[in-house]
């Protein structure tokens, strides 16, 4: 009697496939709306450490040479994105991290300690509370 319990415990279901399935379905919606709700960004920030060393139009083409005691880095922006098109560190992740033009999206360097971030274009609020 017991080893049919855990026998009908431990035996799979022919609707476990069908539950997983739906699960992860539902999963890569959401992925799609979350991805598809954010918004592009207007300007993109420039950290370097902590301080703001410059904040630059998305809507204007450029490049901007970021230059510092770790090294220097190249900052491209076209067509409304921005990229790191060179780096002096060794290890380039940052030329690698490609395109960003969506609020939150980030180019990070960090063994010359730049950080570049897309920003809203707009002024307002964060939240209202009350």
């Amino acid at each position: 009697m017991q080893k049919n319990a855990l026998k009908k415990l431990f035996s799979s279901h022919k609707f476990d496939f069908l539950l997983g399935a739906v699960l992860l379905l539902a999963a890569l919606c959401l992925f799609v709306v979350f991805r598809n709700s954010q918004k592009d960004g207007g300007t993109v920030e420039v950290r370097q450490g902590t301080d703001v060393i410059g904040t630059y139009s998305l809507s204007e083409d450029g490049e901007y040479e970021i230059t510092s005691f770790y090294g220097s880095n190249t900052l491209v922006i076209k067509d409304g994105e921005a990229y790191m098109s060179e780096s002096s560190c060794s290890d380039h992740l940052c030329e690698k991290m490609g395109h960003i033009s969506k609020v939150g999206e980030t180019i990070i360097c960090l063994p010359n300690e730049v950080f570049v971030k897309v920003i809203s274009g707009e002024e307002g609020y964060d939240a209202v509370i009350g």
